[in-house]
């Protein structure tokens, strides 16, 4: 894709898009209220807003390669300043750490040598050995090849689940938990599927996120 097609598509946005959404933009223009911050891998191949069906200024939004949130205070930056502005000063409800099939970073953790000359990279992913070493220690040598997509699917999903741990550890998250008042969840979307799963702590596994069931209304009396 060129720069061409980018162009291309903002220019439909000005002619079509924004008009046909014009009061919503001139609201949002005004400030933000987000629902939810929804922190998932920087993958070009996910979109979390068509995922989740929501509008501008429903999701803030994080994007970084492996989903990865360092633990408070190590590399106190750009993903740690979001979770506290989003916490913090939006009050978002909820927080959504959103891993995904298929995804490079995993399978740079489990095979890290070829990234070495990419220090940043190499750096990055240290946060996520963590998960590895779990995946590790869980399946027997025998029972898995830790190249195998099995193993990838392992440490995927328990790489969401320590990126949770690591949420667990930032002030702004911590106060709002003993609040009462922020819930978080750790989700995994199938690329081919299109099937999401969410981790279920009682359970300790991810199980598939089902619509909400609509609530039934009371019937009116005569």
């Amino acid at each position: 894709m060129s720069v061409d097609r980018i162009l291309k598509g903002l220019s439909r946005f000005q002619k079509t898009v924004y008009p046909k959404h014009r009061d919503l933009f001139q609201k949002l223009a005004l400030g933000q209220r987000p629902e939810a911050l929804f922190i998932t891998c920087a993958d070009s191949r996910i979109d979390p807003c068509m995922l989740t069906q929501t509008k501008p200024g429903d999701l803030f939004i994080s994007r970084v390669i492996g989903n990865i949130v360092p633990p408070y205070p190590d590399a106190i930056g750009g993903v740690s300043a979001t979770i506290e502005y989003a916490v913090g000063v939006l009050g978002v409800a909820d927080v959504i750490v959103c891993g995904h099939t298929d995804c490079g970073v995993m399978k740079g953790v489990m095979n890290p040598e070829p990234l070495e000359p990419l220090t940043s990279v190499s750096a990055w992913l240290n946060y996520a050995q963590p998960a590895r070493q779990a995946v590790l220690q869980e399946k027997a040598p025998h029972e898995e090849r830790h190249d195998s997509p099995e193993f990838l699917l392992a440490l995927t999903e328990r790489n969401v689940v320590e990126q949770l741990a690591n949420l667990r550890t930032h002030p702004s998250v911590i106060a709002r938990l003993e609040q009462g008042d922020l819930r978080l969840h750790g989700w995994l979307y199938d690329l081919g599927e299109g099937v999401v799963t969410a981790y279920d702590p009682e359970k300790e596994a991810f199980v598939r996120v089902e619509s909400p069931k609509p609530k039934l209304r009371a019937a009116r009396r005569p």
